[in-house]
């Protein structure tokens, strides 16, 4: 068993899961998550999403590995972003990298210039700046940036491109809707969306499943990479969204 590969899949859940318009916000909500691969429960993943204030938005995801991968691996890993809500959808303004318990702990902070169009990394051990365009988001936001998009978007178009900074560099994600298909989870079945997510930058891609009824959040989601399954999320409980459990009956 690949156990050292298994547990590097479930630190890599973090990457995935960008004047105020407050209608093109979801409610506030919890969405929990297991993270699995080959039948085996590697960890467990917890958004929340809150407005603080109206126009403002805080975000975090939370992994943690559980079960037999605590065994090779006890860290976990807090991503939280935090900034505007535009028409455009989410703006950030600071975003937090927190791993802990195991020897790789490190933080990490991004602060967004909007004025400059300028990213700031003055926290973590190789400090960083770098030139953004004016719709770069962080890597824990494009979830809920799908969210927004797919709520928003022409029924005629099926292709979003997200500009992410992540690592010193501005990473591009090219992301396809494919179709419509029936997903069945541990929290119910729900009717969704399949999207395809690309990274330009690797051979690395995602599968999202977004349900409409749960305005586009994603119910499953699988990470591929050369050619094999690296790690799946299956939603197993929400709390928000009300029409959570009439979707899943």
């Amino acid at each position: 068993m690949r156990w050292r590969h298994w547990v590097g899949s479930l630190m890599a859940v973090s990457a995935l899961l960008t004047g105020g318009a407050l209608a093109d916000a979801p409610a506030d909500f919890d969405a929990y998550y297991r993270v699995e691969k080959a039948g085996l429960t590697l960890g467990r993943a917890s958004l929340r999403f809150r407005q603080p204030t109206p126009g403002q938005y805080d975000y975090r995801l939370h992994t943690r590995a559980v079960g037999v991968a605590r065994l090779f691996a006890s860290s976990e890993v807090i991503e939280r972003s935090r900034g505007q809500i535009l028409d455009s959808g989410f703006r950030p303004t600071t975003y937090h990298y927190e791993r802990r318990g195991d020897d790789k702990a490190r933080r990490a902070e991004l602060r967004f210039d909007w004025q400059a169009l300028e990213v700031v990394n003055d926290v973590a051990a190789y400090p960083w700046r770098m030139d953004i365009t004016a719709d770069t988001i962080d890597r824990v936001i494009s979830p809920l940036q799908l969210m927004h998009d797919l709520a928003n978007r022409d029924p005629d178009e099926n292709r979003l491109i997200y500009r992410i900074a992540d690592g010193g560099r501005l990473k591009t994600y090219l992301l396809t809707i494919e179709g419509e298909d029936t997903i069945e989870t541990p929290m119910g079945t729900f009717e969704t969306l399949r999207i395809r997510r690309r990274d330009t930058d690797s051979d690395r891609e995602t599968q999202l499943w977004c349900a409409p009824a749960l305005d586009y959040l994603a119910v499953q989601v699988e990470q591929w990479e050369d050619g094999g399954l690296n790690f799946r999320l299956a939603l197993t409980g929400l709390n928000g969204l009300d029409q959570a459990m009439a979707a899943a009956e």
